[in-house]
């Protein structure tokens, strides 16, 4: 059953190369600022990392258990989709899940893959994916799309458990 549907037009799209050692996650929030992106889809992230920090299901016993933080060094391909939203309330989890989201800021709920040795890992985009480059301008790039009409809004409930003793993040769709 669908909860809410929320309207939006797909608005201008974005593009973006970052440079080497560029921290994905504080890039794609400076372009959020630069270009006035305050509801949007990403719509691809795709290149090389030699550091990632993603956030995940590490305890797989617990259905209300927070998402533990995996990093990763060396060699990386990286790929990436999600949300661009608002925040409306601060959120602070960096020592359990990685996630923080400061109030009045774009909301990034981004789902990342990286594969490493061999391995494929999907997470949450945290701060601390460094972009790999052998040239000081990377191939690494990001597609972003405003989408007026409609906004994601990042809020904090009430609601407190023993897991989440501060409230439960939620996202809120509205439309515009």
């Amino acid at each position: 059953m669908v909860d809410v549907i929320a309207k939006a037009q797909m608005g201008e799209v974005v593009w973006a190369q970052l440079d080497r050692d560029a921290d994905l996650y504080d890039e794609i929030i400076e372009i959020c600022r630069r270009e006035e992106i305050r509801s949007g889809v990403v719509l691809n992230i795709v290149g090389g990392l030699y550091k990632a920090r993603l956030s995940l299901p590490i305890v797989s016993t617990s259905f209300e258990a927070q998402p533990g933080i995996l990093e990763l060094e060396g060699m990386m391909e990286a790929q990436g989709i999600g949300t661009i939203g608002y925040t409306v309330d601060t959120y602070d989890s960096s020592k359990k899940s990685g996630i923080v989201y400061h109030a009045g800021e774009p909301n990034l709920h981004i789902h990342m893959t990286v594969t490493h040795e061999g391995k494929s890992y999907m997470g949450h985009l945290l701060q601390g994916c460094l972009v790999r480059s052998l040239h000081p301008r990377s191939h690494f790039t990001i597609v972003l799309a405003k989408t007026p009409g409609a906004v994601l809004n990042f809020r904090v409930s009430e609601e407190k458990t023993e897991t989440y003793p501060n409230g439960i993040p939620i996202h809120d769709l509205v439309e515009e």
